[in-house]
């Protein structure tokens, strides 16, 4: 993935994300996040990239940052994943493969909109680390109306481990 042209805290915040999405089980613990608990994937990624910086996410910030997910995530992400992975069984026709990828591109252009717009709601704040990042991610749990389960918590577990080592 590239970085997109200079925007600060937007380009670091997509360097966190692509960089700690590569590293070994994040991207399957994402993936489970997001299809078996409905949870927004750059929301997930903004809690920790948020509380390395040191930003503790209250309510407010939460509603905030569920509203950029709402507009570009369900509004934008989604539907263009969708067209992309309904063209997944057409792309043996080269035709649709083409138009496959320019859907990817199309989306991965589209989260990197959606991170831009997050990195809007950070704030200069103090020390942060892996339980500011826990303390966001239940604040989003919470605000998700989402009860914390074994299937959760452990792919919770995975990408904090990933992105701050063991707790």
């Amino acid at each position: 993935m590239e970085n997109p042209d200079g925007n600060g805290e937007a380009d670091a915040f997509w360097d966190f994300s692509t960089a700690l999405y590569a590293r070994s089980g994040v991207e399957a613990a994402l993936l489970a996040l997001q299809d078996v608990d409905g949870l927004e994937i750059n929301l997930v990624l903004f809690c920790l990239f948020a509380g390395g910086r040191g930003q503790s996410l209250d309510g407010a910030s939460v509603a905030a940052m569920q509203g950029v997910g709402y507009i570009w995530g369900r509004e934008v992400v989604r539907p263009l994943r969708a067209a992309r992975r309904q063209l997944k069984p057409l792309s043996e026709n080269g035709t649709a493969a083409a138009l496959r990828e320019e859907v990817k591109k199309v989306e991965l252009a589209a989260e990197k909109a959606m991170q831009a717009a997050l990195a809007e709601l950070l704030t200069p704040a103090g020390e942060g680390g892996r339980l500011v990042a826990e303390a966001n991610l239940a604040a989003l749990i919470m605000a998700e109306g989402l009860a914390m389960t074994p299937a959760n918590a452990g792919a919770l577990g995975t990408v904090l481990d990933a992105a701050f080592g063991s707790g």
